[in-house]
């Protein structure tokens, strides 16, 4: 073959070599780190003794992690409700609060009150609609609010929302402030069922409750219990149990690295969560009421 021939062969094959090896090098890695996944859905086990799991847990060695204990620094505290205190049966403090305002049924106005995991109440105004302060809520719905979630006087209310107002000029959706006041939830609870003529309650794994009047959504509550995730592991897929204090209990599993593809023996799986529930003094019939959706790649 012409040396010249020859060179120029190399100067094509080389760079092509290259690519090739790079690409089939990342599909390579790709399919070595892609994962087969059961999710299973939430079922009600019955009443639990929440801190006998969690003891059980931590003597069972399983990997242990969620909020066993409720923050109060990072939450609201919900105070004396009865209606609640008897709904949940244990622990239970409140994340997030939301009045809508609804002069104008189609708007998306809001005024939020959360914490967001840290120790001061953050209070949102969403305005997506009207980004003009002019276009504010009107200001006795807004001073009505403030001073019924905080517990403030004419003055402080006054304040806070004249910081809102300052705050929407520099924004386009609506206003953000912090503030050291307490939200006074019995108030806010008392207000929301009085003025609703129904109500929606999410209960399980996720809690929350909407307010309506006359079919027109006028307040959210989300609340937050205990939870903790319980994990182990065999022939090296992940097996993990969320147990929630109020009874309920999800199930997943993340199959070992390369397994995308593969499937575990539906006598297998429901064997280990048995065991697991066996172990945490749990109903281990109620495996049986576990359904999972199959994934068969994370890609």
């Amino acid at each position: 073959m012409d040396k010249t021939l020859k060179i120029l062969l190399y100067i094509v094959l080389i760079p092509v070599g290259l690519i090739v090896l790079f690409y089939g090098g990342f599909a390579a890695l790709l399919i070595g780190m892609d994962q087969a996944s059961y999710d299973g859905n939430e079922i009600y086990v019955g009443p639990i003794d929440f801190e006998s799991v969690l003891v059980k847990a931590e003597e069972s060695g399983y990997d242990i992690s969620g909020d066993d204990r409720l923050n109060e620094s990072t939450l609201i505290e919900p105070g004396n409700v009865e209606a609640l205190e008897e709904r949940f049966e244990s622990d239970y403090m409140v994340y997030r609060v939301v009045f809508y305002y609804n002069e104008n049924t189609f708007d998306d106005t809001y005024l939020e009150f959360c914490k967001y995991e840290g120790p001061e109440v953050i209070i949102t105004l969403w305005n997506p609609d009207h980004p003009d302060v002019s276009d504010f809520p009107d200001d006795s719905w807004m001073l009505e609010m403030l001073r019924l979630s905080l517990g403030l006087n004419e003055n402080g209310s006054q304040e806070l929302l004249e910081r809102l107002k300052l705050e929407s000029s520099k924004r386009e959706w609506g206003a953000e402030v912090s503030t050291n006041e307490s939200v006074d939830f019995p108030a806010v609870y008392a207000y929301l069922n009085q003025s609703s003529t129904s109500t929606v309650v999410e209960s399980g794994m996720w809690n929350d409750e909407e307010f309506y009047r006359n079919g027109t959504q006028i307040g959210y509550i989300a609340y937050v219990i205990p939870e903790i995730t319980v994990s182990t592991s065999h022939k090296f897929n992940k097996y993990t149990l969320h147990v929630s204090s109020s009874g309920f209990v999800r199930a997943d599993i993340l199959m070992h690295r390369a397994s995308a593809g593969r499937k575990i023996p539906e006598d297998e799986y429901q064997a280990v969560f048995k065991e697991m529930f066996e172990k945490l003094g749990l109903p281990a019939e109620k495996v049986d009421e576990f359904e999972f959706r199959y994934t068969s790649s994370v890609w």
